[in-house]
């Protein structure tokens, strides 16, 4: 009997657990939709199939960057259409939350972003493409 009422209370404690870090994801969201002017209309949130693709994008990703380069030398739109932007930086929350937008609105609106995470990865919306910005704002660019 008290292993039943162990497993019982093992498994209330998952679903507390559970609910407990959606509520901090959904606090995560507000907080990035209220504190970043027009989100709505130039950016989502990625969905569930898009998150796990960038989940396994960023799983590839070894995070040993050349020599960083400055922001005045790839900011180029015609370059980069659409990015998912995650953040590489702050709660464990706030690292599963993936922004899609236009490249060059994500680049206007970096002040933003360094508010939420002063480190920040573009993935480009092929895949093949990111963009490593670090706290200092320097830009490392990588084509796989």
């Amino acid at each position: 009997m008290d292993s039943e009422k162990q497993l019982l209370f093992n498994s209330k404690l998952e679903e507390l657990k559970k609910k407990q870090s959606l509520q901090r994801l959904e606090n995560e969201r507000k907080r990035i939709t209220e504190n970043t002017d027009y989100f709505f209309k130039k950016y989502r949130f990625a969905s569930y199939d898009e998150s796990v693709k960038i989940e396994e994008f960023i799983g590839q990703l070894h995070f040993t960057f050349p020599a960083h380069i400055a922001i005045s030398q790839i900011c180029d739109p015609e370059q980069h259409e659409n990015m998912y932007l995650c953040f590489l930086g702050g709660s464990e929350e706030l690292l599963k939350i993936y922004i899609f937008g236009k490249y060059s609105d994500m680049i206007s609106d970096i002040d933003t972003w360094d508010f939420f995470s002063p480190y920040l990865l573009l993935i480009d919306e092929d895949f093949k493409r990111y963009i490593y910005i670090d706290d200092n704002g320097d830009m490392t660019e990588s084509i796989l």
